[in-house]
């Protein structure tokens, strides 16, 4: 299947995201709960006019925003199908605003920490990434995680 034109997502996004209460700024959706703040957003290239890309992402309301342009935590989604964009979409929403299963992922970076990750002293095969987003996640919001999660 090709590639959702942007226009068409943006339409979909309109609708689709309006009925479950987020906000839209540009091509920025958010919907603020109680201990975090979802976001969705569409982004073009600076490279092509054509292409975007789609990069949900997800605050925690007690750290600070403004060094964390996409979210504390955040992915980018294929643009295969609507369904699939807003599939994807409710899974990372639900996998991230989950107090227990955040606390679970991130353990997996206790384990390998970044310079296990480069020296490739992963052995990923068995224990693998719980979930793309975990390789992103800054290290002051990694230790409000331990200490409050």
């Amino acid at each position: 299947m090709g590639l959702v034109p942007e226009n068409v997502l943006i339409d979909y996004a309109k609708k689709y995201l309006k009925e479950k209460g987020y906000k839209k700024k540009n091509k920025r959706w958010t919907k603020a709960e109680e201990a975090f703040t979802i976001s969705f957003l569409i982004q073009g290239s600076c490279f092509d006019k054509e292409a975007y890309y789609i990069r949900p992402g997800i605050y925690i309301n007690e750290l600070d925003f403004s060094n964390d342009y996409y979210g504390h935590f955040w992915i980018e989604i294929k643009q295969d199908s609507l369904e699939q964009i807003f599939d994807d979409f409710e899974q990372f929403v639900s996998m991230w605003t989950d107090k227990n299963s955040i606390k679970k992922m991130v353990e997996w970076n206790k384990r390998n920490p970044i310079e296990k990750r480069r020296a490739n002293c992963v052995n990923y095969t068995k224990d693998p990434v719980p979930s793309r987003a975990c390789l992103s996640i800054s290290e002051y919001v990694l230790n409000y995680i331990y200490k409050n999660f």
